[in-house]
């Protein structure tokens, strides 16, 4: 294959991948910011947080949750234990009776995953509306009372939240953390021009009979992973892909630490990268086989080049333009999540990324091990 064929597929490739870049940027800049406005709220909601060997973490989020500024009189907050193995269901039993809250419950989920557990706290739940996040996250004091606002001026099925890294203090997990930022980042976009496909279960919110009568349909679907792109599939479906929003206020981030280790963070984008296989959506099939061609492209580009060296000059360009597509959206997220420090390494990020996304989709072909638990797929 000549030069000139191989550089107009990598021009082809690299048009379709700016042409979805600059849609997911156009998204963004379309969200309107939300700002609270004061108000009388009374909507009941429960907040589920499933969990499996989070010990180090449990107290720490339910003194969090306890601490919000939403009424206490609407608000349920439950536990739902995944069969942990670290003991940290005992310590957050104590901590609840040690303080004698009234509105926490701790209750064991039957089934295996994060699924079933999630299926187990909403069903139990006696809110309205639900909230979801993670063992290991952080939401702000006024994260609950900025949701539920928004859930009642604007009444959307499906609302998603903003999800960030903090606390990065190696050269590693600034790079995570930029890369997080461009997934959520992508998501809300996508979002905003009205084609859902992505969002980040640490913070998502909706009515509870939805998702109830959502679970056969949307949920069983046999992917250990999914529980937040397969519901925003079903949402889209329903009830039209405007029945999705992205909740655009700094106060509703909610914070986690980035992955203590390369293999780490390898295991849960093989997990998250497992799911693509049941995507239906063609706006989401489509995201998915681009963003993966374009950096398959660029790494068979740059193992040729030790055979053929002017393909590292193809991959090095290619580099330059993936960076200067990537700049404008990952600038404005950052903007808003207060990451704009993280920027200077987009460059360096961008080298690696290409062998990062390729090692990820071939690996997620094949079972892997998350939370001491072996999966196949």
């Amino acid at each position: 294959m000549t030069a000139g064929i191989l550089f107009l597929i990598y021009f082809a490739s690299a048009i379709l991948y700016m042409f979805l870049i600059f849609a997911f940027t156009e998204g963004w800049y379309r969200l309107s910011r939300f700002s609270f406005s004061h108000r009388d709220l009374s909507t009941p909601l429960s907040v589920i947080i499933p969990f499996r060997n989070e010990k180090e973490n449990l107290t720490r989020l339910l003194e969090t949750l306890l601490q919000q500024s939403y009424p206490a009189a609407f608000t349920e907050i439950i536990f739902v234990n995944d069969h942990s193995e670290d003991g940290g269901e005992n310590l957050l039993n104590d901590f609840i009776h040690r303080q004698n809250i009234q509105n926490v419950q701790l209750i064991s989920s039957p089934g295996t995953g994060k699924k079933a557990a999630l299926q187990t706290g909403i069903a139990s739940a006696s809110g309205k509306l639900i909230v979801i996040t993670d063992a290991d996250c952080l939401p702000t004091r006024s994260w609950l009372t900025e949701i539920v606002t928004f859930y009642e001026q604007n009444h959307p099925r499906l609302i998603l939240g903003p999800v960030i890294y903090d606390g990065e203090r190696t050269l590693q997990e600034k790079l995570f953390s930029l890369e997080f930022m461009s997934l959520v980042a992508s998501g809300a976009g996508s979002a905003g021009i009205g084609l859902p496909f992505m969002g980040n279960a640490a913070n998502m919110a909706f009515e509870k009979k939805i998702y109830l009568d959502a679970t056969d349909d949307a949920l069983q679907n046999g992917f250990a992973s999914g529980d937040d792109v397969f519901f925003i599939q079903y949402i889209s479906r329903k009830f039209g892909r405007r029945a999705v929003t992205f909740i655009k206020n700094e106060e509703t981030i909610v914070r986690t630490s980035p992955p203590s280790s390369v293999s780490s963070f390898l295991r849960q984008r093989i997990r998250w990268g497992s799911k693509a296989r049941g995507y239906t959506q063609p706006w989401a099939m489509l995201v998915s086989y681009t963003v993966f061609f374009y950096n398959l492209m660029l790494t068979i580009s740059f193992i040729t080049g030790f055979f053929y060296p002017w393909e590292w000059i193809i991959y090095g360009l290619f580099i330059i333009i993936k960076t200067l597509i990537d700049f404008p959206l990952l600038y404005a997220f950052s903007r808003f999540a207060g990451k704009r420090r993280l920027l200077p390494l987009l460059f360096p990020f961008e080298i690696i990324y290409p062998f990062y996304i390729t090692f990820v989709a071939f690996r997620s072909l094949f079972p892997y091990q998350w939370k001491n638990r072996q999966w196949k797929q």
